[in-house]
């Protein structure tokens, strides 16, 4: 293995992580304020539930930062040039998810809106800006 693909895996590795931490703290934030949520759920095993969480997100999205990292690399990320059209075709595609989100749930704002347009976010973030800056970085 050599030296960039090293840089571009621990670069996906860093950002997958930072976006599953993320996710989960608004994800928990977003069912600890919302009444339904709390009325099924007692607030005792809110704990539980997060620990849950964070394992499954930070595992499942360390596991696609680490896919991207790869990707990364097969982009040429070791340039500018390359890590700009990275940032731009992850960026292209948490647009195209939300707007399928949009369109699949017509356009109506139901509890679960601001979740998802939080969680794509952080992804379009760590992904986009904080994986081609990482593996800049170590390049």
């Amino acid at each position: 293995m050599n030296e960039e693909l090293a840089g571009a895996l621990l670069a996906g590795w860093i950002a997958g992580a930072v976006a599953g931490l993320t996710s989960t703290a608004a994800l928990l934030l977003f069912a600890a304020r919302s009444p339904s949520f709390a009325a099924r759920l007692p607030t005792r095993r809110l704990p539980l539930l997060g620990i849950l969480l964070a394992n499954g997100l930070t595992f499942g999205l360390t596991l696609v930062g680490l896919l991207l990292g790869g990707l990364f690399y097969g982009f040429g990320g070791d340039g500018s040039g390359g890590a700009l059209r990275f940032g731009g075709v992850v960026f292209v595609v948490v647009a195209g998810f939300l707007g399928l989100y949009v369109f699949v749930r017509g356009g109506s704002r139901g509890r679960e809106a601001p979740v998802v347009v939080v969680a794509l976010a952080v992804a379009g973030v760590c992904f986009g800006v904080l994986l081609p800056w990482l593996g800049l970085l170590a390049s």
